[in-house]
């Protein structure tokens, strides 16, 4: 009898391991799914000031991948605006710029056909966070042409006012790369 019930235990015992494998492997990613429907409900569910608080935050985290850079805030550029001529650098991907770019700047393609044209302006390069703009700024460094990144980038421009367009004419779109950075501004309409 005793024979019986250890064979009848162990079954149990193993069959309700695999039965919990089974459930785990079933419930976990049902659960990343839940918990990421929740970060994204409360990326759109965010206040403008707490959107900007995030952007200042992931923007000092980017930072260390770029520490010699110098930056901008958008309230520094449009000081300078008024004092020096700039150029500001966009350098985001092409589809991005399409939908919208902050009036004035160039693309970059254009600011690496001849950079030599720039050379009396103080160069800013922006994307939409600050993060590629800074590396591609450490990157120029390193071969001697000076360019400043903007802090937090259009997402930061848009927080402070600024304006963006396409052809000439002020819209209400911009392109923030991915699901990740979709912190404009509530009166702004996100694209990625």
């Amino acid at each position: 009898m005793l024979g019986v019930t250890m064979r009848i235990d162990h079954f149990i015992f193993h069959t309700g391991r695999h039965t919990k494998r089974k459930l785990l492997v079933k419930l976990v990613p049902f659960l990343c799914l839940i918990i990421f429907s929740q970060t994204l409900v409360a990326a759109e569910s965010l206040t403008d000031v707490a959107k900007k608080r995030k952007i200042d935050e992931m923007y000092e985290g980017y930072k260390k991948h770029f520490p010699k850079v110098k930056d901008f805030s958008v309230e520094q550029i449009l000081q300078l605006k008024d004092r020096r001529k700039i150029i500001l650098v966009d350098i985001r991907k092409t589809e991005e710029q399409a939908v919208s770019m902050i009036a004035g700047a160039i693309p970059e393609i254009e600011f690496r056909r001849k950079p030599s044209a720039y050379r009396d302006y103080i160069i800013i390069g922006y994307c939409t966070i600050g993060f590629r703009s800074g590396k591609l700024a450490r990157k120029l460094k390193k071969k001697g042409t000076s360019m400043y990144n903007m802090q937090g980038g259009i997402l930061a421009w848009l927080h402070a006012g600024g304006i963006v367009h396409k052809d000439g004419k002020p819209v209400n779109r911009v392109h923030v790369y991915s699901r990740k950075w979709d912190l404009a501004p509530s009166a702004m309409k996100s694209v990625w």
